[in-house]
């Protein structure tokens, strides 16, 4: 207990899954909290249940991210860590890919990262060091079906890594997270034959849980990773070193 005590962090995605489970967890550790989903009903019961503050935000839109992040700065004074979560798909094999499936999967998963993290860049540099936590993917590295969130993911992780670059001489560092099969809204839509073939390709036989990924984020916002910077922490049960075993 206590990873962030007298710390001020902001997490998008914040009112379900993954960016829920990392809410409580961060509230449990002390932090002081900002919560933002475009899903305000969803938000503000999140909010209440850990004490946060609620800032609806539409993180497509660059004039709500920069609203959003100026609200939690006249709020809170400073932001110390700021973890951004996420995700859509829309697969196909890429020649049957609308372009507009193509465009919408870089804009969310890609281009809302950037607005994200300029914004968080904005609220640290010059004022304090801080910690910027972006969601990338195990699927970075190719996947059947996945062109674009595939592109959109290995984007992600260039992005952090050329962040931490620009950033570091403010002390400010930049990773990623890369989930593996975790257990979200998303992926109750993957059909179960998929299902079971991911679990079977995972070396710990199981989906992963949304918590878990919350710790990994924890351990990235908190001092514990303070030399650590530019880097793609994988949270996916062992599935990037290969198969496992039939």
């Amino acid at each position: 207990m206590g990873r962030l005590e007298g710390k001020n962090v902001l997490i998008t995605g914040a009112a379900h899954g993954i960016g829920r489970a990392t809410l409580e967890l961060f509230a449990r550790e002390g932090a002081r909290l900002i919560a933002c989903d475009l899903e305000e009903e969803a938000l503000r019961e999140a909010a209440e249940a850990t004490g946060a503050l609620a800032i609806p935000m539409d993180v497509a839109d660059p004039h709500s991210v920069e609203a959003g992040f100026g609200e939690a700065l006249a709020a809170f004074g400073r932001l110390d860590g700021v973890v951004h979560y996420a995700g859509i798909t829309r697969d196909n094999f890429h020649w049957k890919m609308p372009l507009e499936d193509w465009e919408l999967v870089l804009k969310v998963n890609l281009t809302e990262s950037f607005l994200v993290a300029k914004a968080a860049s904005e609220a640290m540099r010059e004022r304090n060091p801080g910690s910027i936590v972006l969601t990338a993917s195990r699927v970075y590295l190719g996947n059947l079906g996945q062109a674009n969130y595939s592109a959109s993911k290995a984007g992600v992780v260039g992005l952090t890594r050329t962040l931490a670059l620009e950033l570091g001489r403010w002390g400010i560092r930049v990773n990623a997270l890369a989930p593996g099969f975790i257990e979200t809204r998303m992926t109750e839509k993957v059909p179960e034959k998929v299902r079971e073939k991911a679990i079977a390709a995972t070396p710990l036989g199981r989906t992963g849980k949304p918590l878990e990924v919350a710790y990994a984020a924890l351990f990235l916002v908190s001092d514990e990773s303070n030399f650590i910077t530019g880097q793609v922490l994988f949270v996916d049960g062992g599935r990037t070193i290969g198969a496992a075993p039939a």
